[in-house]
């Protein structure tokens, strides 16, 4: 079991906020469908339970926002190799390291949407 079921990120703009997951997270991201809409997914295995899921998705009832808690997602790489492509992606970084000693690496950023987002690697 897990603490966190799915997860959405809000966006302003889809097409844009695929550009810069898929840059930054290397290609770890897809396109999809969910009743009438389009969204972006992680590629975990959520529907066989072995991951938590998550979309970023455009709603009217959903902001992009830098206030309130922090989501970290896998940096699927080496965190420095994540980061270091963040701002040609169109974020911004906030805070490019921090030591989580066994639990390994994160960073803070702005994403392309303005949404406060984190990563984690065993790697830095």
């Amino acid at each position: 079991m897990n603490a966190i079921n799915w997860f959405e990120i809000p966006a302003l703009d889809l097409e844009r906020a695929f550009q810069f997951y898929s840059t930054v997270l290397n290609g770890n991201v897809r396109k999809g469908t969910f009743g009438n809409g389009d969204l972006i997914l992680f590629n975990v295995p959520f529907n066989t339970g072995e991951a938590v899921g998550g979309s970023i998705v455009v709603r009217p009832d959903l902001k992009p926002t830098t206030e309130g808690g922090v989501l970290y997602l896998n940096a699927f790489s080496k965190l420095s190799e994540a980061v270091s492509k963040v701002e040609e992606a169109g974020g911004k970084v906030l805070v490019s390291e921090i030591n989580l000693g066994k639990f390994g690496f994160a960073a803070v950023l702005i994403d392309s949407e303005g949404n406060k987002i984190g990563l984690l690697s065993n790697e830095l």
